[in-house]
């Protein structure tokens, strides 16, 4: 990157040496409208941030491991504690949790069916 110091203090920078102003050239400021170049210079590269890591998926061990301690909770809790509604699906197919889609509840277990 090519900077360009503007006696204001505001830094430009540029990509290709061919765009950069000349020492005492009037360039458009975007705080002044207009102010002198006082110094240009190269400037390393722009500094990147390091790429986030997604979360590891959560397994059907954790959902269960969770609704433990939370027998009846909402889809929307599960989705804050990182659980695909996939996961939550599968597991309701499985039996293994009792999804009411009505009022969008979750329950650990399936509920007792009178006989």
């Amino acid at each position: 990157m090519h900077t360009a110091h503007l006696r204001c203090g505001v830094v430009l920078t540029f990509r290709a040496p061919s765009f950069l102003p000349g020492a005492g050239e009037a360039v458009p400021c975007p705080r002044h409208g207009y102010c002198l170049v006082a110094t240009t210079g190269r400037g390393g590269a722009p500094a990147r941030r390091p790429p986030r890591r997604a979360a590891a998926p959560r397994s059907q061990a954790e959902l269960l491991e969770w609704l433990r301690s939370h027998p009846r909770t909402s889809v929307h809790a599960l989705r804050r504690q990182r659980f695909p509604l996939r996961l939550v699906v599968a597991a309701a197919r499985e039996g293994l949790v009792e999804v009411d889609l009505d009022t969008g509840t979750v329950a650990a277990g399936p509920s007792p069916h009178p006989s």
